[in-house]
């Protein structure tokens, strides 16, 4: 949580998605109004409404910020080129569970990341479905994964891997994790040979 002498100081959106994730911390998310975000902004309710037309887009606004920190982090797992394209998937897989773990922990943002965001999840998925397919692309240059659209794969990459993203059906960190991730990786991999 931002104070509120370093709220000021920041750009009149973002003050307002801080305020908004106090706001939503204090009163939960259905209780909080737009006056109560607004005074933790300490800004006027209307001046709200210059940079988000209502509550909803606010929360769309939080999860779209959270999901873009996340996917920043996953980008440099699948820029790592030190690592074999199977290493890059299987941490790539992994370190995604992981940002969904953490946001979920925090009740306010497994509020927000659950909520009505349909959309913002969406593009959030096919941004890290393009990360899937940049890497299943490396292993299929080096030789090392089945050859085919690598798009295509990328889906089904996602759906194999479907409880290390999906929120609701999200695993504890563990070995079956783990062994998710080697059986996704070591399916491209035996598809190659």
């Amino acid at each position: 949580m931002v104070e509120r002498t370093d709220m000021q100081a920041l750009p009149v959106p973002d003050r307002l998605l801080e305020a908004a994730l106090d706001s939503f911390r204090r009163f939960g998310g259905q209780r909080t109004r737009i006056e109560d975000i607004a005074a933790a902004a300490g800004m006027a309710r209307t001046a709200v409404y210059r940079f988000y037309p209502n509550k909803r887009a606010i929360v769309a606004a939080l999860a779209a910020r959270a999901f873009h920190a996340d996917e920043a982090r996953l980008a440099e797992l699948a820029r790592d080129r030190d690592r074999s394209p199977a290493a890059r998937l299987k941490s790539l897989l992994l370190a995604e569970a992981e940002c969904l773990r953490v946001h979920l922990a925090d009740r306010c943002l497994a509020e927000v990341i659950l909520g009505e965001i349909g959309d913002v999840w969406e593009q959030h998925r096919r941004g890290l479905r393009a990360l899937y397919a940049g890497v299943i692309r490396d292993g299929q240059r080096a030789g090392r994964f089945r050859s085919g659209d690598a798009d295509m794969l990328a889906q089904t990459v996602e759906d194999m891997a479907c409880p290390l993203h999906d929120p609701r059906l999200l695993l504890e960190p563990g070995p079956r994790e783990t062994a998710l991730a080697d059986a996704v990786a070591e399916w491209l991999e035996r598809r190659a040979r």
